[in-house]
């Protein structure tokens, strides 16, 4: 791939197929699926330490496995990789959310950074640069979209403001909902801020 702002092409990795089995759903909206292997938006030239977003790529060449000389052509070349913290930050910082849904998904996955602490056990809350980050992504998330009201009940929950996670959630949601709803709504009663998975003991 031709990636905006990169001198030299980079590598995606691609899969002929994939399943969720085994996989882990949290409520903040992440999966770990190790049969399915996340494809992010925003990815990362790690030589020239470039940002740049999948979809504004340019395609120069696809690789198989099999293709044994047209696979050497390539091979010094590196895979494009997920940003890190510090790349969501500076992202937002720099402007590269420059639309409504490019901000929502750098808020979104830097808020899966922080809470990927918590996943570890390494931490047992937010830190307060994080719970700024979702003070701003719930102004961005839209009341009349499913998935984002749910995303913004769960960003009230992590935030502490409980009652209007529950209002939230007591609206109408379509099928496919009720485990998310359930469980959110249990925390909240609980008193919970930490993220937690939908489907515990499902491995």
């Amino acid at each position: 791939m031709k990636a905006p702002g990169c001198r030299k092409p980079v590598k995606f990795s691609t899969i002929a197929s994939g399943n969720t089995f085994g996989a882990i759903f949290w409520t903040d909206g992440k999966r770990e699926a190790p049969m399915l292997p996340d494809e992010p938006w925003l990815r990362k030239a790690p030589t020239e330490e470039v940002l740049f977003w999948s979809d504004e790529c340019e395609e120069i060449d696809q690789i198989n496995s099999w293709d044994g000389e047209k696979g050497q052509e390539w091979e010094e070349l590196e895979f494009a990789e997920e940003p890190d913290e510090d790349d969501y930050i500076h992202a937002i910082e720099s402007g590269l959310g420059d639309s409504h849904q490019k901000l929502i998904y750098l808020r979104m996955r830097l808020w899966w950074k922080g809470n990927d602490r918590i996943r570890r056990e390494e931490a047992e809350s937010l830190p307060e640069e994080h719970l700024e980050n979702l003070s701003a992504l719930e102004d961005l998330l839209s009341m009349d979209d499913a998935n984002e009201r749910m995303m913004r009940a769960e960003v009230c929950r992590e935030l502490g403001k409980f009652g209007e996670a529950k209002r939230l959630l007591e609206k109408e949601f379509p099928e496919g909902y009720q485990e998310a709803l359930k469980t959110i709504f249990r925390l909240c009663e609980a008193r919970e801020t930490r993220v937690a998975r939908l489907n515990p003991g499902r491995d």
